[in-house]
């Protein structure tokens, strides 16, 4: 990392930079998960059980029932594989969203707590550089001015 980089806590950033607190970030996301998978499987056994009972009448009112039988058994077939891949392509979407939204907030705390520790020994140039729309961009230019005003007064002769 350059002297610049150093001094400003700006980084290049690493696919692997948003895992920041990979415990909190997996509970958000396996909870995020178990419930919208009991909000599907609710739906699921509604949709199944409605589906079944007009399988049944269908069956009952038909004259080919096993030709209709294997013509809604291939239907289910079909649909069920449709669902899986869904429900994949969600989980995968939620665990993601769940990165990087909890990167978007804790990335920032990363960043100050690192900023007050090299205030804590004496780096006094050290400045935080968030991305637009960081959570507590506002507290990183605060931290940055008091960085500012920390440093003129070391310059100054003040002790510090």
């Amino acid at each position: 990392m350059s002297q610049e980089n150093e001094n400003t806590g700006a980084s290049k950033r690493k696919i692997t930079g948003y895992i920041i607190q990979p415990l909190m970030q997996s509970k958000l996301g396996l909870y995020s998960i178990g419930l919208s998978i009991a909000l599907v499987v609710g739906i699921a056994w509604i949709l199944y059980s409605n589906f079944a009972e007009l399988v049944e009448s269908v069956l009952v009112l038909t004259e080919a029932p096993d030709e209709v039988g294997r013509i809604f058994a291939e239907y289910w077939s079909s649909t069920q594989i449709w669902i899986y891949l869904s429900l994949l392509a969600y989980v995968v979407a939620t665990i993601g969203l769940s990165v990087w939204y909890t990167h978007k907030f804790l990335g920032p705390t990363v960043a100050l707590k690192k900023h007050l520790e090299e205030l804590a020994k004496g780096n006094y140039s050290y400045r935080t550089i968030l991305r637009k729309g960081d959570a507590m961009e506002e507290m990183a230019g605060a931290m940055n001015r008091v960085s500012v005003v920390l440093e003129r007064e070391g310059d100054e002769g003040y002790p510090s």
